[in-house]
């Protein structure tokens, strides 16, 4: 085997130096990685042909690290700092195999910035004529999709801000309809059986496209305040509609009993969420520091839920579960401050221990095929 013939990469949080590390792994089922090279300077946007694109928010640069058998090694960088970015409200859509289309909003503005990742140079930026919010509530919950001529971008209302963990979101996912490439707003509409359909996008994913089929997670409240009323469901926006379609409502919990967070796509039409039992939290901290989630795995098409055999996880919002062709790989952080890989055959249904890793993984990558 070849020094730098591994699959797949992982970034790992140690938490007792309080660095963030890149991992080579050459097989998920047995070995034990270890930790090269620099401390990650930066959030991970994208991946692209082996390579890392890091947002160094300090100096407000995107930066191409190439993964080698010895870390990464940085390659090439654009200077951001003339573009308003924000990571919070922030998604990323591939336009095609080396081009993104980077989305935020900030002072309430939707903003996109499309990134050549081959060459590494902006090829434009600008804003994005989402209709106005109403006077005395702010977007949030935000997220995007890019199918084929039309961007999607999902988003609700809230009084304050998502981060003040107080108010709960308005009663409907709105969606802004663009034509690509002209990035020109061709109508609006609104779906009041959930809301709050995104958030955290940059770390983690809440919708999926199959098919030139979007499926779109309402997750209502994103844990700032849950919707009074409004259940944890996944809708879907079908190959050319111009709404989402009535007849599909992918009910994840009853409201009051269960809350759903994070949409991973495994491909075949499957997808695995986070699954919190309500009765678990009875203060905020408790979704932030306990391990009150579960995975589950999701049939799209039939509306069918599948409990996996797993320990519990944290609540975080991040982007630890991945899938190839034949297996899905899903991270737990145990107590002892060691990652468990777990991996289920798509094909078979059935489920294993891989890989454990000292510390907690936050990305899982598949860098090669």
């Amino acid at each position: 085997m070849e020094k730098n013939d591994f699959n797949f990469g992982l970034i790992v949080y140690d938490q007792e130096k309080d660095v963030t590390h890149f991992m080579p792994v050459y097989s998920m089922e047995e070995g034990k990685p270890e930790a090269k090279g620099i401390d990650v300077p930066g959030m991970t946007i994208a991946i692209y042909e082996h390579c890392y694109l890091l947002m160094d928010r300090s100096d407000h640069s995107l930066l191409k690290y190439r993964a080698t058998a010895d870390g990464l090694v940085l390659e090439q960088s654009i200077d951001m700092k003339a573009i308003p970015w924000e990571p919070y409200s922030g998604w990323v859509n591939w336009i095609n195999d080396h081009t993104i289309l980077l989305g935020s909003v900030v002072d309430e503005q939707f903003r996109y910035i499309e990134i050549d990742l081959k060459e590494m140079k902006i090829l434009r930026n600008g804003l994005l004529a989402v209709p106005p919010a109403p006077k005395g509530v702010n977007y949030t919950g935000m997220s995007a999709q890019l199918v084929k001529d039309k961007l999607f971008i999902f988003y609700t209302f809230q009084k304050g801000f998502m981060r003040e963990h107080v108010n709960p979101p308005d009663d409907a996912v709105h969606t802004a309809v663009f034509s690509f490439p002209e990035l020109k707003l061709q109508s609006s509409f609104e779906d009041k059986r959930t809301t709050w359909p995104g958030s955290y996008n940059i770390w983690s994913s809440n919708s999926i496209v199959l098919n030139d089929t979007a499926y779109v997670l309402g997750q209502p409240g994103g844990r700032t305040g849950n919707h009074p009323t409004a259940p944890s469901a996944i809708l879907r926006l079908n190959k050319g509609a111009k709404t989402f379609d009535p007849d599909y409502l992918f009910k994840l919990g009853s409201h009051g009993a269960q809350e759903a967070y994070t949409l991973y796509n495994l491909g075949h039409g499957l997808a695995v969420t986070r699954i919190v039992e309500s009765s678990a939290i009875s203060q905020f901290d408790d979704y932030m520091l306990k391990r009150i989630s579960r995975y589950e795995l999701l049939d799209l098409r039939r509306q069918k839920k599948i409990k996996l055999a797993m320990p519990p996880v944290m609540l975080n919002f991040i982007m630890n579960v991945t899938a190839d062709e034949n297996f899905a790989y899903l991270s737990v952080y145990q107590e002892n401050d060691k990652s468990q890989i777990w991996i289920y055959n798509l094909r078979s249904g059935t489920l294993k221990r891989g890989v454990i890793v000292n510390g907690e993984i936050i990305r899982i990558d598949k860098l090669a095929d």
